[in-house]
């Protein structure tokens, strides 16, 4: 396994050449000993985040600029600064890129507080684009797979129970098909066979192709078939026919693994406060399954003499949905992956699944119950009520309501606004938010 993380990445890619971001503040006063100035020169990162999307064939370069466009819109409502260096790409699949958090102006004998946060974005869109396309004979497999097998294995009528809607819009394309078909054989076949123009069974044939058709034609017009594509390949991925992912999630846990190791290494860096690992959609599933898969070696490294004391692991979760793996009965890997989690009591693990989002599973803990794990789970405020919270850049497409997870409020909000940045880029860390009972964008105690 080593050898192929080793093929992947760099030994040491921890530093980043061309991230000198530019320093605005009031010259801080000299330093007393040489440790404390190379901590200070080091751009060593203060935390680690490997950021994982969803079931989507958009690239590492699309991320990094809802990135920077939300970085930049955040700062024009905000006394504290982020700031966002390029994306660099490392290895086959892997990239990278450097935010370096500045707190507010301060007295002229005090540098404002820093956070320098590595964002590794662990890609798997290239696997995502070659299931993307189905072709007609794949898409009645599907069909078959997620309403056939779901419905006789009970995994429908579990995820009914857990989430309605989500249900709901994975039931849609069959609801489609069904009402495109009904009114192709009652209006089209039905008119032509009491008009007497054609023979019965003539006429109810007829109509049954009309209906065909009108289906392709309803479903592409109204676009409802992605999520049962996504439900469909997170199956096979559950069960084990996607042995491609399979094998690059094992790689992403040794690059994880191998990242954390070079930044203990680093000569004259301060010590690492958090390595996070961060879903998004479908993601959450790949951020759970690398993490269980890295966590026996990331424990030992953590844990080590040769660690960084205070070091923390976090797991962010936005909008899981976990169970349309998790509940087929094949899927006994990553069932014991959640559970290996769950029993990590090092471990903290905040899930934002907005009740607004019909494809997210807000009202299950993506974690086993019980669990040693520090876990939260709460629902951001995507809808505000008249007058509250607006979010930013807001879409009228249903499936962009997902991107809301990663996107600023407008204005600095308030203490229970829900805030991606504060969280994967700001100044405290998972662990800290968690002890002080801190809410997601509450960061101004």
């Amino acid at each position: 396994m080593r050898s192929r993380a080793v093929a992947v990445a760099d030994p040491d890619d921890t530093t980043v050449p061309g991230e000198d971001f530019v320093d605005m503040s009031a010259p801080a006063p000299p330093r007393l000993t040489a440790p404390a100035e190379l901590r200070a020169q080091s751009d060593a990162p203060d935390r680690l985040v490997f950021f994982f999307s969803g079931f989507d064939p958009k690239s590492a370069t699309f991320y990094h600029r809802l990135f920077r466009s939300g970085i930049v819109q955040r700062n024009s409502a905000h006394d504290e600064t982020l700031a966002l260096g390029k994306r660099h790409r490392i290895g086959r699949w892997a990239s990278v890129w450097t935010s370096l958090w500045r707190g507010a102006p301060t007295a002229l004998s005090r540098r404002p507080e820093t956070m320098r946060t590595r964002v590794h974005f662990m890609r798997w869109d290239d696997i995502v684009r070659r299931h993307w396309k189905r072709t007609p004979l794949t898409l009645a497999r599907d069909y078959w797979n997620v309403y056939g097998r779901g419905l006789a294995s009970g995994v429908l009528l579990r995820l009914w129970r857990a989430a309605p809607a989500a249900f709901g819009l994975a039931m849609f394309p069959l609801l489609v098909g069904v009402a495109s078909m009904a009114v192709g054989v009652l209006a089209i076949g039905g008119l032509l066979a009491l008009s007497g123009v054609l023979p019965m069974l003539v006429a109810l044939g007829v109509g049954l192709v009309a209906g065909a058709l009108l289906w392709r034609v309803t479903a592409g017009w109204v676009d409802c078939e992605w999520m049962l594509r996504l439900v469909a390949f997170m199956r096979e991925h559950a069960i084990g026919e996607v042995p491609a992912l399979d094998s690059r999630l094992d790689e992403m846990a040794d690059r994880l693994v191998e990242v954390v190791e070079a930044r203990m290494r680093h000569p004259g860096a301060a010590p690492l406060r958090e390595i996070m690992v961060l879903g998004y959609s479908s993601g959450t599933i790949m951020a759970a399954s690398v993490l269980a898969r890295a966590m026996p070696r990331l424990a030992d490294i953590v844990n080590g003499r040769r660690a960084d004391r205070g070091t923390t692991l976090s797991l962010v979760t936005l909008g899981q949905c976990l169970p349309i793996a998790a509940e087929w009965p094949q899927a006994h890997r990553l069932r014991q992956e959640l559970e290996i989690l769950s029993e990590t009591a090092a471990l903290t693990w905040h899930d934002y699944s907005a009740s607004s989002d019909p494809a997210a599973f807000w009202k299950t803990p993506p974690w086993p119950q019980p669990a040693k794990l520090k876990g939260h789970q709460a629902s951001p405020p995507f809808k505000a009520a008249p007058g509250g919270l607006r979010f930013a850049t807001m879409r009228r497409e249903r499936r962009e309501i997902h991107l809301q997870y990663l996107r600023p409020p407008i204005g600095k909000g308030h203490a229970a606004s829900y805030d991606f940045f504060t969280i994967a880029c700001g100044p405290q860390t998972l662990a800290e938010r968690h002890a002080m009972g801190k809410t997601a964008g509450d960061l101004r105690g």
